[in-house]
């Protein structure tokens, strides 16, 4: 075993307090939140696998295929009811946010303005920790008898750059789903460099780019961060595997045993302060496997110097999210 190598080296001596793997407290920055979820079962998930907070973005949708039906209003609760194990974002996943929905980040119209408004109320009581998951490029796939679209949405659009004012404004991030082809990098582009002031998270190693591409937009955009959100080259979870179909950009992080691909190692032990960890069970059903991503986490930390797991397992988050 990987660990058992590093304790038979000699490492653990030489390691700062709390930088063990095993021993790590983790944030999960990319967590969801559907109707049928309740606080206690994400608590016990969490103290199982030694997690000490939780992102929660709800899932607005209505559909039994797509089976959210949460609420910002879910994830409060559920913050105010466990202090400090919950950070809840203002969703992004809304049916008036999807593809059939896309002239409407193009030209905002009644129903976006409400969204801004209420969105701007929500952070304005400083109970909500960042807007997001926002569906931008999102291929169409299916999980567990459930799944979800299509989507190829611009980047930068007029609506996204309100959201953006908000995030400034209020001094949270932006999280944003967006597959790293072509147009999705060069719309990233844009939309970092309209209002560098506001932070924005892309999610799964920045749509799954490739280290050169990552390296440069980390670079040049200080306001850019990563998450890993489920990047697990695993049967148990989606976005670190060819999933749910293969392109040319898409890049794995690991080689399915919890190993680094040394390229992604570097990047990671280069900007050890831009990235995040996070499981993403979007659906239900992939609450079976948390204890399972977590471990793998665990794993893959290992592989990294003890200042650069500590950051990506919970220093980064602390920073983010701290008020």
């Amino acid at each position: 075993m990987m660990l058992a190598g590093l304790f038979a080296a000699g490492c653990v001596q030489a390691v700062a307090p709390h930088a063990e793997p095993e021993k790590l407290p983790i944030i999960d920055s990319h967590g969801h939140l559907n109707g049928d979820i309740s606080a206690e079962t994400l608590i016990a998930l969490m103290n199982r696998s030694g997690v000490n907070r939780m992102v929660l973005m709800a899932r607005y949708f209505t559909s039994a295929y797509d089976a959210g039906s949460g609420s910002d209003e879910q994830a409060l609760d559920y913050s105010r009811r466990y202090p400090g194990r919950f950070i809840p974002f203002v969703a992004g996943q809304r049916g008036s946010l999807g593809q059939r929905n896309r002239s409407r980040w193009l030209k905002p119209d009644g129903v976006a303005e409400k969204l801004l408004l209420e969105a701007e109320q929500k952070l304005r009581s400083a109970e909500f920790y960042g807007l997001g998951e926002f569906i931008i490029r999102h291929y169409d796939y299916e999980a567990h008898g459930q799944g979800g679209g299509e989507v190829d949405i611009p980047v930068d659009t007029p609506l996204m750059r309100r959201f953006a004012v908000l995030a400034e404004k209020f001094r949270v991030p932006l999280l944003l789903h967006a597959e790293g082809e072509p147009e999705v990098v060069n719309g990233m582009r844009s939309l970092l460099e309209y209002n560098p002031k506001a932070k924005v998270i892309w999610a799964h190693n920045c749509g799954r780019s490739s280290t050169e591409i990552i390296g440069q937009m980390l670079t040049r955009y200080t306001n850019l961060i990563c998450d890993l959100g489920g990047m697990l080259n695993a049967s148990f979870a989606g976005y670190g595997r060819y999933w749910p179909r293969a392109t040319q950009w898409m890049h794995l992080i690991e080689d399915g045993s919890g190993q680094f691909y040394p390229e992604m190692k570097a990047l990671y032990e280069r900007f050890p302060d831009r990235f995040l960890i996070g499981t993403d069970p979007a659906h239900t059903p992939a609450l079976a496997h948390y204890e399972n991503r977590i471990h793998r986490f665990r794993q893959l930390l290992s592989n990294l110097g003890p200042e650069t797991a500590q950051r990506l397992a919970f220093k980064n988050a602390e920073a983010l999210f701290r008020r």
